[in-house]
């Protein structure tokens, strides 16, 4: 298999229970983990950028199934028994292999404070400055995602979403854009309005990835 490889929109990564062989990287576009539940419902457990490293599982098999986003999203991968392998010799790599589950879980706990918040509107709160820390560029947040994936991440109905965002818009929060008033573009312009929503618990702000880390884990062998 080669160590890129690009998806189009809603192609499988990986299934979940399928064998724990890769590591990846998002190069271009956007991945979205999730578990299939036994009513049919999806819950999306993460979303991941360009950057993001995803698919480091703690045990052997697959536990969420992960899918591309949008069309052509590109990652490249490395095969886990060999990083693991390095890991043995290299205290570096085993380190930052460490900071970077624990990112993971830093990102799970935030995420179920999340679905634990009472209102829509903070559920929606928590997400979009969760989304103006990882990929909104001046308070400008490009999303790749549709609403219903929305609604998948934070436990709410894509018509809810859609509420809560225009709710938001009225109160000054959020500043519409053109012609299209949303599109997938959302304008935030009060920031603090959205922080005072919430409590602490449920601000995330993930510690960036070491370019070295990064380096160590795609190097061939």
């Amino acid at each position: 298999m080669k160590n890129s490889h690009s998806y189009q929109i809603n192609e499988k990564v990986y299934e979940q229970g399928e064998a724990a062989t890769y590591i990846y990287q998002v190069v271009s576009g956007a991945i979205r983990v999730f578990s299939k539940l036994n009513n049919g419902y999806r819950q999306i457990g993460s979303f991941f950028f360009p950057g993001d490293i995803f698919g480091l599982e703690p045990g052997a098999r697959r536990r969420w199934s992960a899918e591309a986003v949008v069309e052509a999203t590109t990652v490249r991968l490395t095969k886990r028994k060999v990083v693991v392998q390095k890991a043995q010799s290299n205290l570096s790599l085993a380190r930052g292999l460490w900071n970077l589950t624990a990112r993971d879980l830093l990102h799970a706990d935030h995420h179920r404070v999340m679905l634990g918040l009472v209102t829509a509107e903070e559920r929606m709160a928590a997400f979009i400055l969760e989304m103006n820390s990882r990929i909104g560029v001046d308070g400008e947040i490009d999303l790749p995602m549709k609403g219903t994936d929305i609604g998948n991440y934070v436990g709410l109905r894509e018509e809810t979403v859609a509420r809560v965002i225009s709710k938001l818009a009225d109160k000054g929060v959020l500043r519409g854009n053109g012609s299209s008033r949303w599109g997938r573009r959302l304008n935030l312009c009060r920031h603090e309005r959205l922080r005072a929503m919430l409590p602490p618990s449920s601000l995330l702000e993930l510690p960036p990835l070491s370019e070295k880390l990064i380096q160590t884990i795609f190097s061939k062998p």
